[in-house]
């Protein structure tokens, strides 16, 4: 620790090759999170999670990708599982040459986009009759279906998801299993009477928990006339509008039987590593957040009760696009005990707050490894000015030098022509040299908000408390420009020429051809490659 007495306005710094060294960030494994002033890549290898803070065109990308295709996320059991929400369907492009690191690859994507593999997935899997945890499967589902987002609206959204948690157990009672399509038909149809709905009203009614029982007295009154007006409507229309992202046609596709994958598979004793990629154009990532928050939340009950199974790295890609979750922090807070590391990549910290009241401060804490680029507002700005804290400074002052000058001449003139005592004035002359050179000592920050808005592209803050005594100041190399990398990724659809990728080669940057054809018989039956048969790859760098 610094002496007070020596920086008395504090000793912020960023951390040398030696603090790095020990906090083991050349481990070679672990998080890509920059290369140091002499080259040398350094990784997070931690199980806390990570906060990556960048504005848009910030070279985000040059973090996450490598995340994906470096094969360094995992330990000494091999590769962890990856669980990633990708709006734009970039990153999965970019990394869709999973089978380098033997990863099967599995792609929520209603859209088709970029020609990616369309997969159907079993949201609501673990919610069946035969389960013992049903009903507080049940009840999480229902939270984070339709989320207390408002006081004013919170007792409309607790009695919504009290009619879901009602319907829900009641399906998996009496047809097996639950379905998201098959849910929204029954809430649109919630109150109708017909002769379907009647019969399946009665079967709420004979579940032996009063408090689904009740439901179905409930919708008795409505159907009475007994219970109308703004409280029923309000509680009708917080559910229609929750599902109502199921009247596309496309979501119901790809969360309709038959099913490709069910998130039991990432728990799985015998199951190698896989890449789950939860895929929704980003104009409606809104819209659709229910069912995204539901995908993550059934992924994270899998694990939850499965801590030994293998461990999952989850890339939470412009997270506060989906609205209110609260599993949202308890990921950040507790997530690490059962075997989850996830990493929330936002261009604001204030964003996480869309996910729940107070995450802007609950979520960053919990992070071991927080990461900010290209930082374009004050007030986040502000945020790292504060976290970097103030440095004492040693400079000398230009109007004392020149004080102490004078006052030497006049003592050194005294003593020259008589004026004064020789001794007396040769001390005071003496004095007056020392004065001269003379520091002082003033405090600032280690980087003002102005420095901070305008770092260049590429250089990155890294703090990792206990771990790095100071804040690293690393670059973000783009990963087209490292060797490394070269021939694991495949072409950027946003800035590449379709069917060309450029690499990193030793006669600088090329462009390579991307080549595609028939999948080799080892990996033919791979959920990626099933629907075309082929696969790609970049010439001559064939996996």
């Amino acid at each position: 620790m610094a002496d007070p007495t020596v920086q008395r306005f504090g000793s912020a710094d960023t951390c040398n090759f030696r603090m790095r060294r020990r906090a083991g960030v050349y481990g070679g494994r672990g998080a890509y999170i920059g290369h140091d002033p002499a080259g040398r890549a350094c990784y997070s290898n931690q199980q806390s999670a990570i906060l990556l803070t960048g504005g848009a065109r910030s070279l985000k990308g040059s973090l996450v990708i490598p995340w994906l295709v470096d094969g360094r996320i995992g330990g000494d059991h091999g590769h962890d599982h990856i669980v990633m929400t990708d709006f734009k369907g970039q990153d999965g492009a970019v990394s869709a040459l999973q089978v380098r690191q033997g990863r099967h690859g599995y792609y929520f994507n209603p859209r088709r986009q970029r020609g990616l593999p369309f997969h159907r997935f079993a949201a609501l899997g673990h919610l069946c009759g035969s389960s013992s945890t049903l009903i507080p499967d049940a009840m999480v589902f229902a939270e984070n279906w339709t989320p207390e987002t408002d006081p004013k609206a919170a007792y409309f959204q607790r009695m919504a998801q009290k009619i879901n948690i009602a319907i829900a157990v009641t399906m998996a009672r009496t047809i097996g299993t639950v379905m998201l399509p098959a849910l929204a038909d029954k809430v649109s149809a919630l109150g109708d009477l017909t002769d379907e709905w009647l019969s399946f009203q009665y079967d709420i009614s004979q579940q032996p928990e009063p408090q689904i029982s009740e439901v179905a007295t409930l919708l008795e009154r409505v159907q009475a006339g007994e219970f109308q007006g703004g409280g029923w409507d309000g509680i009708r229309g917080e559910l229609v509008k929750s599902y109502s992202c199921l009247l596309d046609p496309c979501l119901r596709e790809a969360l309709s039987p038959p099913f490709d994958f069910s998130f039991d598979r990432l728990t799985s004793g015998d199951t190698g590593p896989c890449l789950v990629s939860i895929m929704e154009e980003l104009e409606y990532a809104e819209t659709s957040g229910a069912i995204i928050r539901t995908l993550l939340s059934t992924a994270m009950l899998h694990k939850r009760r499965h801590i030994s199974a293998r461990p999952q790295f989850w890339v939470l890609q412009e997270i506060s696009n989906i609205g209110a979750w609260p599993f949202a922090e308890s990921l950040a807070t507790i997530g690490a005990g059962y075997g989850i590391r996830p990493a929330y990549i936002v261009q604001s910290t204030q964003q996480l707050d869309n996910l729940k009241k107070g995450a802007s401060t609950i979520i960053p804490n919990s992070c071991g490894t927080q990461i900010y680029i290209g930082t374009r507002s004050v007030a986040q700005a502000d945020i790292i000015r504060r976290q970097l804290g103030r440095m004492s400074v040693d400079y000398v002052d230009p109007a004392s030098v020149e004080r102490a000058e004078a006052a030497r001449a006049r003592a050194l003139m005294g003593a020259a022509f008589g004026h004064a005592d020789v001794l007396s004035s040769m001390m005071e002359a003496r004095h007056q040299t020392r004065m001269a050179q003379q520091t002082v000592q003033m405090g600032r920050d280690l980087r003002g908000i102005d420095e901070i808005l305008n770092e260049p592209n590429g250089k990155a803050f890294v703090f990792m408390p206990g771990v790095l005594e100071k804040p690293a100041y690393l670059t973000i190399k783009p990963y087209w420009q490292r060797r490394d990398l070269a021939g694991a990724y495949l072409g950027d659809p946003f800035h590449n020429e379709p069917g060309t990728v450029e690499i990193a080669t030793r006669f600088g940057q090329r462009m390579r051809k991307v080549i595609t054809e028939p999948a080799p018989r080892a990996v033919h039956d791979w959920p990626q490659y099933r629907e075309t048969g082929t696969f790609s790859y970049v010439r001559g760098f064939r996996p």
